[in-house]
Formats: structure tokens, C-alpha cells, sequence
């Protein structure tokens, strides 16, 4: 019976350079475009976030970053119309300052 080791085999004739080239152009291939809000979502989720700061609500985040959406919980402690960042307190008492044009999505527990 042949024993076929698939890629493995081609793997020792790479190039380092090449095996590193290829996990770049997977990584670039994966990533998304940033998503266009509008209106109606946008203030909901300003809605959303005056609550969370009233009553002191646990939010789930949406935050685009690099290509890609990556989650966050916490509280929102405070807005800083100035610089446009929202400062959130995560369950691990670790403070994010999240860019406004950043945030996706908003949603409560």
C-alpha cells in the first residue's frame, strides 16, 4: 500500500521566504472591507450606548480593525467627543480607547 504524505513532501523545497510569502497572501486574502453603517444603525447604537453609560450595562462590541471584526465586552465608562474614542472597560478591568468611526455593531446582553 503507497503511503502518500500530501503537502509535507513539497514543504523541504520551499524557501523559507516562500513558505512566508504564502501566509501572507492568506492573511491578506481573508480580510474584509470596512462595512458602511447607516443612519438608523447609527443612532441606535449612540441609543444603546447612553444606556450603557446610565446604568452601568454590560455591551457587546463590534470593533473593525485590520481587516477583520473582532469582539469586545465591557462597560463604557466615558466619550471623549474630542478625540472621538469611546473608553470601555473590559471584563479583565483592561481599559480599550476605541476609535467612533471603528465600532460595527453595538448590542446588549
Amino acid at each position: 500500500m503507497l503511503r502518500d504524505r500530501g503537502t509535507i513532501k513539497w514543504s523541504a523545497m520551499m524557501m523559507p521566504e516562500h513558505v512566508q510569502s504564502i501566509k501572507e497572501i492568506l492573511v491578506e486574502s481573508q480580510k474584509i472591507k470596512m462595512p458602511i453603517l447607516e443612519e438608523d444603525k447609527i443612532r441606535e447604537m449612540e441609543l444603546l450606548l447612553l444606556e450603557g453609560i446610565e446604568y452601568n450595562l454590560l455591551l457587546h462590541f463590534e470593533i473593525f480593525h485590520d481587516g477583520a471584526i473582532r469582539c469586545l465586552s465591557g462597560k463604557t465608562t466615558s466619550i471623549d467627543h474630542l478625540n472621538r474614542e469611546l473608553r470601555i472597560l473590559d471584563t479583565n478591568n483592561h481599559t480599550h480607547s476605541i476609535p467612533f468611526p471603528s465600532l460595527v455593531n453595538i448590542q446588549n446582553d
